[in-house]
């Protein structure tokens, strides 16, 4: 609980990265979204047709000039569910009263321990600096962010530059020339998969038509508060 609310703290007070305004705007096909989840899924609290409310965890760019802000919340509802598998639609981006549909996809998932892990410094030198604008990290999948003054570049396995961070995110370099940067944190540039959830699997991760189907290979299984999801737009 400690870690989420560190987390939630630093969305809220950091500040925006560049000069794009932030709206409620439509986000374009393949646009990341990394949502955390504020509530506990457990087969024997769920029903189909309960909410399922995930929350944005830093600016998303969605054209050069707007980005979703920071804050926004993806609704969506349960399917199905039962002792062995969820699945979860999620369908609408909402932020001060005003709504948009959207269709997404599963890309990466992360249990709130393996995100907890990803606010922390990682050397023993970080560890005694009490700025977080000043540490350096590890994302979920393996990327390091290594941060100077509230900023820095995010480096993969390899020591290669793949993306850059501030105090309110990490993104992806535009993958072409013009493109905009995908939104990442707390996850690697290449994530994919579970990480975290051992008793679960992917099933289908959704698409324009189709919810998100995970499978539980236990009975009592969850999914819990402060887990993380990067969902891809999908049209």
């Amino acid at each position: 609980m400690r870690c989420l609310l560190a987390m939630v703290l630093l969305c809220v007070a950091a500040p925006v990265f560049g000069r794009t305004t932030t709206e409620l705007a439509p986000p374009p096909e393949g646009a990341t979204l990394p949502v955390i989840l504020y509530r506990s899924l457990k087969p024997h609290d769920l029903k189909a047709g309960d909410p399922v409310t995930v929350q944005l965890v830093q600016k998303v760019p969605v054209s050069e000039q707007v980005s979703l802000p920071a804050g926004t919340k993806l609704d969506g509802h349960v399917v199905t569910v039962n002792d062995s598998s969820i699945s979860l639609l999620f369908d609408q981006l909402r932020w001060k009263g005003r709504t948009l549909p959207v269709h997404v996809r599963l890309v990466a998932a992360a249990a709130p321990f393996n995100v907890c892990q990803t606010k922390l410094p990682l050397g023993a030198t970080d560890r005694s600096t009490s700025n977080p604008g000043d540490w350096t990290t590890r994302q979920v999948g393996g990327d390091e962010v290594y941060l100077s003054g509230g900023a820095g570049k995010v480096y993969n396995q390899y020591s290669e530059p793949v993306g850059y961070a501030d105090r309110v995110g990490v993104y992806a370099d535009p993958a072409a020339p013009g493109a905009l940067p995908h939104a990442m944190d707390p996850f690697s540039t290449t994530a994919t998969g579970l990480h975290g959830f051992p008793a679960l699997s992917i099933v289908s991760e959704g698409s324009m038509n189709a919810p998100i189907t995970l499978a539980a290979n236990k009975l009592k299984w969850q999914i819990g508060t402060g887990s993380a999801f990067l969902l891809e737009v999908v049209h």
